[in-house]
């Protein structure tokens, strides 16, 4: 079976962050595979990686700064699929008064307590 050429290098960026990033999962220590990583948005200037561990089920995002090499990562509790996280990482930021908005739509609900 011939592999083509973006298929390689799909395997070779999620290689290079498993190495740069996390050879570990935090939680239960196995070691991550290509297949544990899904790259949810890569651009010249930074990419978001998605681990989750085939062991112990646990989910983790990563950040990673390329002109300087520093990555981010932090544990997610979510029912989020990788293909929802991806659509709302692609979303423009939410402004300051779309979370007023939001804020007086609760703060007006009985059953919720701001």
């Amino acid at each position: 079976m011939v592999r083509s050429l973006s298929t390689d290098n799909l395997e070779k960026k999620k290689k290079f962050f498993i190495d740069n990033i996390a050879k570990f999962c935090d939680k239960c220590g196995q070691p991550y595979s290509v297949s544990n990583l899904e790259i949810i948005q890569d651009n010249n200037l930074s990419s978001i990686i998605h681990f989750s561990c085939s062991s112990c089920k646990s989910n983790h995002i990563a950040t990673f700064i390329k002109p300087i090499g520093i990555s981010n990562r932090m544990p997610i509790n979510t029912d989020l699929e990788v293909e929802e996280i991806r659509k709302f990482a692609q979303m423009k930021e939410t402004s300051l008064e779309e979370v007023l908005d939001i804020y007086m739509y609760l703060k007006n609900r009985e059953e919720i307590k701001i």
